[in-house]
């Protein structure tokens, strides 16, 4: 029994030191693990420290390179060599590289175009082979070439290295538009610690479009002022003033640009008006200013011609008459610009109104003896004071029928100094139309039928009213009718249609001669304008039927126009607004 309880006891024993061996052991397995652990947790956190440190280190990279960038986008000079140079020292200072130099390179030779560089060791304008540069490697590649310890590369026997020795080099290829211009390049005799790093590498791919696209500006910017040194050697030979004018979308006016006749018509400075119109609309004569912003209103809303003829005023007193015309652009931002020239035609206003008051005066100087050799030749034509030989009446005869064409062409010539003057008077009365064209036809077929042509009036509406002066309608009408039957071949109709079109009555005058030519239908109702203007005119006339109709019908509140092609006869119509017959008459001076 004793023996049995040593027994257990002993177990008991081995059992404790046991299980305090292994709660030691446990104690020392948790202490190294908690080691470890805490070995792990400061390798850890050292490791993401470092990552953060890398991560702020590139992030400070990033912005060094992107503010270099901006630094060099946002320099400006008006010197582009100068721009350029300051823009590759900043870039030579970030990739810490002295040696900047922008080339352009034409086949085998290659051009120091701006350079950036130690003092001495190169000048711009240099001339080099384009073998013996490490830029032909970065032309052979699509991609920026760079190599950070040359004489440890592969490119260690490239002349370049062998001529001067340079470590360290990055380059790219610069296009303009869209063509190989060069290449941008930076190097250093001594070589990196480390390679460039794709950073650098985006950086320099960058700047080598920047500056085709500097290239590209300055190219743009350099036939922009041949073209306007080119334009202003011009318009300072002309006589007059070449200009733009621009209406913005709020409806402010201004003189973009102005050659230098602004001097001479307006004395005025091109940059008195570049920002504001209203110096030179202030020499607008008083009495055109209405007339020239309805003509500037007019061609803004309709896209149109501007053309018109107006005086200034000079603070002296002087008047100046100026012929301007001017064709409108929209443009995107809403506003329009006009490119015009306009000039000096005061000398021949002068001439013009010399002119018109000769005729005038000749005219009337001629009526009075003329009405008497006319009534002279009558009674000799009558036979008043015995008969005459035949040859005698022959001669009679023909000066007679002369004596007729001087007697219409002064009064033609009368009636449009009327015309010109504003003293002709018009007695306007709501009328039916009908009446007043079937008297002009009647009263013009004798003169038809010495051509042998006949008229034919149609009436489509036999109840068209229009607020006419029926006397110069129809002297409107003998013109018309008289033109249609002398171009008219013998035995031809001319046709005459009265219709209705649009609320305004339309008469139409159709012969079937020889029709105007394209060449002539611009001065059709022109002073003094026929298709035949020789000496002989074989179909006779003063040129001024058309000039007078045109004249009339506008101050009738009608219009006149015609179609025509050579060969196929011509037609003329007139157009006049319908009324009631019940409007009041008017007497128009």
């Amino acid at each position: 029994q004793d023996y049995q309880q040593h027994q257990t006891t002993d177990v008991l024993q081995k059992w404790a030191l046991a299980f305090l061996v292994s709660e030691l052991l446990l104690l020392l397995l948790l202490s190294d693990m908690q080691r470890v652990t805490r070995r792990l947790m400061r390798e850890l956190q050292q490791s993401q420290e470092l990552k953060q440190q890398r991560e702020t280190q590139q992030n400070k990279q990033y912005q060094q390179a992107l503010s270099t960038l901006n630094n060099i986008a946002a320099s400006f000079n008006p010197d582009w060599r100068e721009q350029l140079r300051q823009a590759l020292l900043v870039a030579a200072d970030y990739l810490h590289l002295p040696i900047a130099i922008l080339s352009k390179i034409d086949g085998d030779d290659y051009q120091v175009i701006v350079h950036s560089a130690p003092a001495g060791l190169l000048q711009d304008d240099s001339h080099f082979e384009l073998g013996q540069t490490y830029c032909s490697l970065t032309l052979a590649g699509n991609s920026v070439f760079a190599v950070h310890h040359m004489s440890d590369s592969k490119y260690a026997s490239h002349p370049c290295f062998s001529a001067f020795a340079l470590e360290s080099y990055i380059g790219a290829a610069v296009q303009v538009e869209g063509v190989p211009f060069g290449t941008i390049s930076f190097s250093s005799a001594k070589p990196r610690a480390r390679p460039f790093s794709q950073l650098e590498r985006d950086f320099v791919s960058l700047l080598a479009r920047w500056v085709g696209s500097n290239i590209e500006r300055r190219r743009y910017l350099e036939a922009q002022i041949e073209v306007a040194e080119r334009l202003k050697k011009i318009s300072s030979q002309l006589p007059g003033m070449v200009f733009q004018f621009r209406q913005t979308a709020d409806g402010k006016f201004s003189f973009p640009y102005c050659s230098e006749g602004i001097r001479t018509l307006f004395h005025l400075t091109a940059e008195q008006v570049k920002q504001d119109a209203s110096p030179l609309f202030a020499l607008v004569h008083p009495d055109d200013q209405d007339l020239v912003q309805q003509g500037i209103h007019q061609s803004a809303e309709t896209l149109s011609l501007w053309k018109q003829d107006h005086r200034i005023q000079h603070s002296d007193g002087e008047i100046v008459w100026l012929a301007g015309r001017a064709v409108p652009e929209s443009q995107p931002d809403g506003s329009i610009l006009w490119h015009g020239f306009v000039s000096d035609i005061t000398e021949r206003k002068k001439i013009e109104r010399l002119k018109d008051e000769f005729v005038s005066t000749v005219s009337h100087e001629l009526r009075t003896p003329l009405t008497a050799i006319s009534g002279a030749i009558g009674l000799l034509h009558g036979q008043v004071f015995g008969q005459l030989p035949a040859q005698a009446m022959q001669m009679a005869e023909l000066a007679q029928a002369n004596v007729k064409k001087l007697q219409l062409l002064i009064n033609d010539l009368l009636d449009m100094d009327k015309l010109i003057a504003g003293k002709m008077q018009f007695d306007m009365q709501p009328q039916p139309l009908l009446p007043v064209i079937e008297t002009a036809v009647r009263d013009n077929q004798s003169y038809a039928q010495q051509y042998q042509v006949r008229y034919r009036l149609q009436a489509d509406a036999t109840d068209l009213w229009v607020n006419v002066d029926s006397m110069r309608l129809q002297q409107v009408m003998t013109n018309l009718l008289s033109n249609a039957a002398k171009f008219s071949p013998a035995g031809a109709d001319v046709d005459i249609l009265v219709q209705c079109q649009q609320q305004q009555a339309l008469v139409r005058v159709i012969d079937k001669g020889c029709g105007i030519s394209d060449e002539f239908k611009k001065d059709i109702f022109s002073h003094f304008s026929q298709a035949d203007s020789s000496d002989s005119k074989s179909k006779g006339g003063t040129g001024l039927g058309l000039a007078i109709s045109k004249q009339l019908m506008t101050r009738m509140h009608g219009s006149i126009g015609f179609h025509s092609e050579v060969g196929n006869g011509s037609e003329f119509y007139l157009l006049l607004p319908l009324v009631s017959e019940t409007e009041p008459s008017e007497v128009k001076l």
